[in-house]
């Protein structure tokens, strides 16, 4: 009888594990070239990342930075896209570098977050300055062509750079964050425009699309965020545009009945675009077709590779 009960204990814990915390993974791609580990000293600190750089890369290529979320590494980024920035390197011809946050987290600009990097004030600005001064010297990416995605804490570190240093990058893309509210904002921004991409869930249950709290299931607070659609409209009155935004449902051909994708852009000729993806039913993830994420994070649609339309966004940029 023991052993009867020892066994539907193991069988209903392997159950909640499948349905709950497992994740479809794509296996890491053969690339060009070896992928990159360095170190740099910022701040007193030893800060590493990893980094993609193609075979042959030509002189003036783009870089974009791409930052992990809370609790993670670079190479957690990199497999939860589905390595899909990888492949891009290869035909796109960029480089691609996935710096590691202090402890696992950025020093973002929300006042409430208690992560190591906020508390000891970690230089992240400088950090992503000198990455940019390393690949510029090392691999010859052309300081005007400097992009910045995140995910989670890393989109909300993305925001905070879009506000403070919009002169040194040429657009930033967050998933799953909204800007603080200005009660929770620890930060002074520079008021300039800058192109940016937006990418949030109806059903995220750490970030809330209709703003408010975000908490981690509903522990470890980080204070209040502003909506997605205020998020959105924001960056679109900082970049002059007026009227209404442009409004469109991207294709479902697998038939996903859980999720469905809207994109909504503002791109007034001679300003800075801002584009929304809503994932209609859509978790706390990057969406991608080559890697799904467990369900305790949310539902995972197929409808839009984050890594390809952010990249497309940003190669587009006049």
């Amino acid at each position: 009888m023991r052993w009867t009960a020892a066994a539907a204990a193991v069988g209903t814990a392997g159950e909640v594990y499948r349905r709950f915390l497992y994740a479809r993974q794509a296996p890491e791609p053969d690339l060009s070239a070896p992928k990159i580990t360095g170190t740099l000293l910022v701040g007193g600190r030893h800060r590493t990342f990893t980094a993609v750089v193609p075979a042959q890369l030509p002189a003036g290529a783009p870089l974009v930075i791409a930052l992990h979320g809370a609790s993670q590494d670079g190479a957690h980024f990199r497999a939860i896209t589905g390595y899909g920035f990888d492949r891009l390197t290869e035909h796109e011809k960029f480089a691609v570098v996935y710096p590691n946050g202090h402890k696992g987290n950025w020093n973002d600009a929300r006042k409430a977050a208690h992560y190591p990097a906020r508390r000891e004030n970690v230089d992240d600005e400088g950090f992503l300055d000198a990455l940019i001064e390393h690949f510029h010297i090392r691999y010859g990416i052309d300081r005007g062509r400097v992009f910045v995605a995140g995910f989670s804490n890393g989109g909300q570190l993305a925001l905070r750079l879009a506000a403070t240093m919009p002169d040194r990058l040429a657009g930033i893309a967050a998933i799953s964050a909204n800007l603080p509210t200005e009660e929770n904002l620890d930060c002074v921004p520079r008021g300039l425009p800058i192109p940016v991409l937006l990418m949030t869930s109806t059903a995220d249950p750490i970030n809330p699309f209709d703003g408010g709290e975000v908490t981690v299931f509903g522990f470890g607070s980080r204070g209040d965020v502003r909506s997605a659609t205020d998020t959105f409209a924001y960056f679109a009155a900082l970049n002059g545009h007026a009227g209404s935004p442009h409004t469109e449902f991207l294709p479902h051909p697998r038939g996903e009945l859980d999720t469905r994708v809207a994109r909504t852009s503002h791109r007034t000729p001679g300003h800075a675009p801002v584009e929304l993806y809503t994932v209609f039913g859509g978790g706390h993830l990057v969406p991608n077709p080559h890697y799904t994420a467990p369900l305790i994070s949310g539902h995972t649609t197929h409808d839009v590779d984050a890594p390809a339309v952010i990249w497309a966004f940003f190669r587009d940029l006049p």
